[in-house]
């Protein structure tokens, strides 16, 4: 077992014991990281954390919100320096106000996600020039690459099994093409983002969009999952166009009943739909082998959506256990 490994594990059992309130785990960690003649250790397994871990939302209503201090801290303590930008609203629009955030965490910023309609006409023009936006801030930041979600509208919620026509799928996928060039320009890879309640959600849609451009994709367990996708089949499909890959387990049972029944999906992350990678149904060991046998490399983004009920909730410790599971699955 690798000393990180044995880190996390020590880390993520003192968090679970519940004695947070007497060891600053985080305070000390930072000052053995910042020791003069102690190298801190790096990335080395291009393993990202995304703040939706920790609850950030920017849904009306999501749940209690942690300070963006407290979740860089507790990012930078038990990850291995790498962040996405989580949702809107959570660094500072400002680059120059969020570059020095990051840096005082010693943190490194290598993707972010941004919702466009893409399939209607009318509205491809600010839609694209709100896109753009986001990708200078981006770029600006050092980040690598720009994980677009085509969502259908910006008002309500995640809705499964979303058909759009012939004429709004050549829609969608001539502004995808548009948003390649605008990544090109700002010099961003595009992974597009397969998501329940977007207008790309299971695998006829995951095809068509393949097939219909050249751009590259996220891959994201649990949302595959739920869109009613097989995670091993989309991969094979995709392999060679993959630029990006979010991790999470999913509860099976509230799984179904969000894409088969309608249970309202904010309301099923908050009774647990994503669960510490290794505890719930996903398979994650068989996704990351089938990856890394595709010859995979880039960014592993751990990516579990939660609710914060109360200040006192405290997800480091789900965070913890899901990277030393991960972390036995790609040392």
């Amino acid at each position: 077992m690798s000393s990180s490994v044995a880190g996390r594990r020590s880390r993520s059992s003192l968090w679970d014991a519940g004695i947070e309130e007497k060891v600053n785990l985080c305070a000390l960690i930072a000052r053995v990281r910042t020791f003069p003649g102690i190298r801190s250790p790096r990335v080395t397994h291009r393993l990202a954390l995304s703040p939706v871990c920790w609850g950030i939302s920017n849904v009306p209503d999501w749940g209690h919100q942690l300070a963006p201090e407290r979740v860089l801290s507790e990012a930078a303590a038990v990850g291995e320096g790498a962040i996405t930008a989580g949702p809107s609203g959570f660094l500072p629009d400002r680059s120059d106000q969020a570059k020095p955030l990051l840096r005082r965490h010693r943190l490194r910023l290598v993707a972010g996600q941004v919702d466009a309609i893409l399939h209607h006409h009318d509205i491809r023009g600010p839609e694209l020039a709100h896109i753009d936006g986001h990708a200078h801030w981006l770029s600006v930041l050092g980040a690598e690459t720009l994980v677009l979600s085509a969502i259908p509208h910006r008002e309500g919620g995640a809705e499964h099994g979303i058909v759009l026509s012939n004429a709004e799928w050549a829609h969608l996928l001539h502004s995808i093409g548009s948003v390649q060039h605008v990544c090109s320009r700002h010099k961003l890879r595009l992974a597009v983002q397969p998501r329940f309640g977007s207008t790309i959600q299971g695998p006829e849609d995951i095809e068509r969009l393949l097939v219909g451009s050249e751009a590259g994709i996220c891959l994201d367990l649990g949302h595959l999952i739920l869109a009613g996708a097989d995670p091993i089949e989309v991969l094979e499909l995709a392999a060679g166009r993959i630029q990006q890959v979010q991790l999470n387990d999913i509860d099976a049972d509230l799984a179904e009943q969000v894409r088969e029944h309608g249970q309202d999906y904010g309301e099923a992350v908050g009774l647990g739909l994503f669960k510490p990678l290794g505890e719930g149904s996903a398979r994650v060991d068989r996704f990351v082998e089938a990856l890394r046998g595709s010859k995979y490399r880039g960014w592993y983004t751990l990516r579990q959506e939660t609710r914060l009920s109360s200040p006192d909730d405290r997800p480091l410790g789900r965070v913890s256990r899901s990277l030393e599971h991960l972390m036995s699955l790609i040392s």
